[in-house]
């Protein structure tokens, strides 16, 4: 059978199904199922590409066959190689050794040209690899450039955000990012701060937020009827029914997201 004869070529020259598909434009597919039996009848032309790698011809995948593995044209051949005479017998040894070196370092040079294309396609894939792992994320988040005070109160103007680009993930439910004036919040919220926020007209007690009033904007924590200052040179301020909240504080935004 044809896979037989391939199997024991490729193995006399130390040749993978995958190096004979490199060289033979065979795709690895297709030799595979010929090489276990799975296809018993191949293309001629995917014959003739096989054959050309293995430096055997289509006589080779006929039947009438020696028991010593010999196609009737290498019959043939040694037939009339019998019948020459010491003179025609060394002419064809030293064709047959010029042409077998030939072929050899022909088939040297295509493994060697098969191993480098791998070998280039393998570091392209890691490259490839590579850039993806390194490719960053990034997350865009609305920033009002008009600060929050926690100090003596800053007056809520109107303003339209502009976004900005976010290397990781902000908080879970982020809608703006805002900034921080005075020292009211301290030691838990500083002047200079970026800060996220949820947008809520309600946050429970205890929680910081975003608040308007006298139209001020103002970062305090929600107490019981009254807006609290983490600084305690700072009164807490009494709740009105005019004070309204805009948001809930949901953590700084450090250098870290824009590394």
């Amino acid at each position: 059978m044809g896979f037989e004869i391939i199997n024991t070529l490729k193995k006399e020259k130390g040749l993978t199904n995958s190096q004979i598909a490199q060289m033979s434009g065979v795709t690895l597919s297709t030799l595979d199922k010929i090489t276990s039996g799975v296809n018993t009848n191949p293309k001629l032309d995917t014959l003739q590409a096989i054959c050309k790698v293995l430096g055997c011809t289509l006589n080779d995948f006929v039947e009438g066959q020696s028991k010593d593995g010999l196609s009737q044209l290498e019959q043939a051949h040694i037939k009339k190689y019998r019948l020459l005479d010491p003179y025609g017998k060394e002419a064809v040894d030293g064709v047959l050794d010029v042409e077998s070196r030939r072929c050899e370092a022909a088939r040297k040079e295509q493994l060697e040209q098969a191993a480098e294309a791998l070998r280039e396609s393998r570091e392209q894939m890691e490259a490839g690899k590579l850039m993806e792992t390194e490719k960053i994320i990034r997350f865009r988040v609305s920033e009002y450039t008009m600060p929050l005070s926690a100090g003596v109160g800053e007056f809520a103007d109107l303003e339209f955000p502009k976004d900005i680009e976010l290397v990781k993930a902000p908080p879970r439910g982020t809608s703006f990012i805002a900034h921080v004036s005075g020292i009211s919040m301290e030691p838990t919220y500083h002047d200079g701060d970026m800060v996220f926020v949820h947008a809520t007209e309600e946050i429970p007690v205890g929680k910081i937020g975003v608040f308007l009033m006298d139209g001020k904007q103002w970062i305090k924590e929600l107490g019981d009827e009254e807006l609290i200052s983490h600084n305690s040179k700072y009164k807490p301020i009494p709740m009105r029914n005019d004070i309204r909240c805009q948001g809930l504080v949901l953590g700084v935004c450090d250098e870290s997201y824009f590394e």
